[in-house]
């Protein structure tokens, strides 16, 4: 979707909203919210600081646009295999790795930005500590409605605790752990979550 906003100049400058969401999603990601300045954000996003302040308010109501925009996406693409695979333990065995997947990027940040950046200022700032609570309940549920719609019993197998492990892997990721690292311990969760008959 293009948004205008005015340039120093006074002539319109034109944009797309979620690529420079995706820029700023980025930015945040691999250097905290912190750690961030308007100048790197303003940078990778490719417009100034009035069309900053103009579209998004702050730095604040950017990075809470850049986690609805990070949740949207990569929500999606760890969502697809729970509603695509008929199996619900090749769901999961799929979820995680479309999880890994993520985390470990060759060419972008390692971690999740909820797990490594978000919960930290979630800390000091009620705003986004409710946005992550809201967001992972909606993927816990998501996960309850899988194991539910299997017709299976998987004991106190729950979306809460499926999330939680793939969490985990997230913060693993940031801490340096490699993907066959990673995929090994998605293994075991596997293993524990679906044990064999």
């Amino acid at each position: 979707m293009k948004h205008e906003s005015k340039n120093p100049g006074g002539r319109p400058k034109s944009f797309d909203r979620e690529t420079v969401l995706d820029a700023a999603v980025r930015v945040f990601w691999e250097k905290g919210y912190e750690g961030a300045s308007l100048d790197d954000l303003t940078k990778a996003m490719g417009i100034n600081r009035p069309s900053l302040y103009a579209t998004f308010g702050n730095k604040h109501g950017l990075f809470l646009e850049a986690l609805d925009r990070y949740t949207a996406v990569q929500g999606s693409a760890q969502a697809a295999p729970l509603r695509e695979v008929s199996d619900v333990r090749q769901a999961i065995v799929e979820y995680y790795r479309e999880i890994i997947r993520t985390v470990c990027s060759v060419d972008g940040p390692c971690g999740c930005l909820i797990a490594s950046v978000a919960t930290e200022v979630a800390e000091r700032d009620p705003g986004v500590k409710q946005k992550i609570s809201t967001n992972l309940k909606r993927s816990q549920d998501v996960l309850d409605r899988r194991l539910q719609d299997s017709g299976g019993h998987h004991g106190h197998l729950s979306g809460a605790v499926i999330l939680s492990a793939g969490m985990s892997l997230a913060q693993r990721a940031r801490l340096g752990a490699s993907k066959p690292e990673l995929s090994a311990i998605a293994d075991g969760y596997i293993d524990l979550f679906f044990p064999a008959p």
